[in-house]
């Protein structure tokens, strides 16, 4: 009899070990999907040159003339940027010529830099950018001078914003500047954060 005690009592314990029958238990899955800030700046239209932008150009350029590229989408550049940040974007602007100043227009000749300035006539050349479109910042919706450090230009302050702007361009070309290729350069960066 003492033997029949013993197993009894093990049955017990094991079946008290088990949940009881009509109790429910949770489980939870947890799906965590984390997007990365991203905010890209891409040309739209234009003739595109390597590296992204566009190549707008003159050929056959004379002395004591004015030329422009509007800001209007058609003659300029014509750029969209798309941002999902919360903060919204800006996009900076830079010269980026290869001469000195970065804000000249440079030559592989022997003539003097086109200096960058909103000059329209008058003994020195100058040249000029302007923007227009989305978000644009004063005094960049007028010709302006191309900023030698990066400086906003426009902005946007929603999240998943999208803007659309142009860019233009224009150089008076004085009556004593020398024959050669002048190249000059504006380069945009997007950023989070209007």
């Amino acid at each position: 009899m003492k033997k029949t005690v013993i197993a009894t009592g093990a049955v017990a314990a094991a079946l008290a070990a088990m949940p009881a029958l009509g109790a429910f238990a949770d489980v939870t899955d947890t799906v965590i999907l984390t997007i990365n800030g991203s905010c890209t700046i891409g040309q739209t239209q234009g003739s595109p040159v390597q590296g992204g932008g566009v190549e707008v150009k003159e050929e056959n350029a004379v002395n004591n003339q004015l030329y422009t590229w509007d800001a209007d989408g058609s003659q300029g550049g014509t750029l969209k940027v798309t941002c999902n940040d919360a903060s919204g974007w800006n996009v900076k602007a830079v010269g980026s010529s290869t001469g000195s100043p970065v804000t000249s227009m440079s030559t592989t000749g022997s003539g003097t830099p086109i200096v960058t300035g909103t000059a329209e006539s008058g003994a020195t050349s100058n040249w000029m950018f302007k923007v227009a479109g989305t978000g644009v910042v004063s005094p960049y919706n007028a010709w302006a001078s191309v900023p030698g450090t990066a400086t906003k230009v426009a902005s946007g302050e929603a999240a998943i914003s999208e803007g659309t702007f142009y860019t233009g361009y224009q150089v008076w070309v004085s009556a004593t500047q020398e024959a050669g290729t002048y190249t000059g350069k504006v380069t945009y960066t997007v950023a989070p954060g209007a």
